[in-house]
Order: C-alpha cells, then sequence, then structure tokens
C-alpha cells in the first residue's frame, strides 16, 4: 500500500509551473540554536514550507518544502532580486521532493531585514556558486 503522505510525482509533473509563495521570512547566517545558516520562508495561507539551511562542516545545502520533504543538493541556482527569492532545481531534487522544479517567494520582510536573508544565503551559499544577489 503506498504511502498517502507523500505525493505521487510523473515525469510530466516535474517542470511545469512554478510554486509561488508569499512567505513570512526567518533568516541567519549563523542561527545558534540549530548552529547553521538558514533562510526560513513560510507561506501561512498555502501551508507550505520553503527553506535552505547549510551547516558549517557541511559542503551540501539542505532544501526543505511542503512540511519536512528534505534533501541535500551540492549546487542550486538561487537569485534575490529585492524582495523575491528564486530557486530552480534540478529535475532530480524536484523528484526527490513535490515535483517542484522552481520556487517564487514574495519575501513578507521589511526592506531591513531583507539584509539578514542576503547575509544567510551568502553563508549557505560560501565556496559555492549558484547565488545571485541583484542590488
Amino acid at each position: 500500500m503506498a504511502d498517502e503522505s507523500v505525493p505521487t510525482i510523473l515525469p510530466a509533473d516535474l517542470g511545469q509551473s512554478p510554486r509561488l509563495l508569499n512567505a513570512e521570512v526567518s533568516a541567519s547566517p549563523y542561527e545558534e540554536h540549530y548552529e547553521m545558516a538558514l533562510v526560513y520562508c513560510l507561506d501561512r495561507t498555502a501551508n507550505y514550507v520553503f527553506s535552505l539551511t547549510r551547516f558549517p562542516d557541511q559542503d551540501e545545502i539542505e532544501l526543505i518544502v511542503l512540511d519536512q520533504l528534505v534533501t541535500r543538493v551540492r549546487d542550486l541556482e538561487v537569485t534575490l532580486d529585492r524582495q523575491v527569492l528564486r530557486a530552480d532545481s534540478p529535475p532530480e531534487v524536484a523528484r526527490d521532493l513535490d515535483g517542484t522544479r522552481q520556487y517564487v517567494v514574495t519575501l513578507m520582510v521589511p526592506e531591513v531585514e531583507l539584509r539578514q536573508v542576503k547575509d544567510a544565503l551568502a553563508k549557505i551559499f560560501e565556496g559555492k556558486a549558484g547565488l545571485f544577489i541583484a542590488s
């Protein structure tokens, strides 16, 4: 019997349309309690989480979506343009999660808090390619 909590993802479903989120954000280049860099986005209306984290001694970035669908990736493309974060994942990563290849997250944070998001993303992508932050 199939686990009903895990969505069935068909190859035709991958990359069809971006997941659009309007999210509250918590970000830190080093979160003391969890001892890692994190960007945690929660869209309360959609009841959907998008999160990027990285431990200081890890080479991989942890990507969490929905609610506790987790995978680790070596490479990921993320763009932050003002208050919009866009993440593009390869098909194999989408298959590991909920089938979504592109996330477009409108960050519901004051301008002053965007600095924390930028700093956290810089730490998460330290030594890696794939991050673009527009001015």
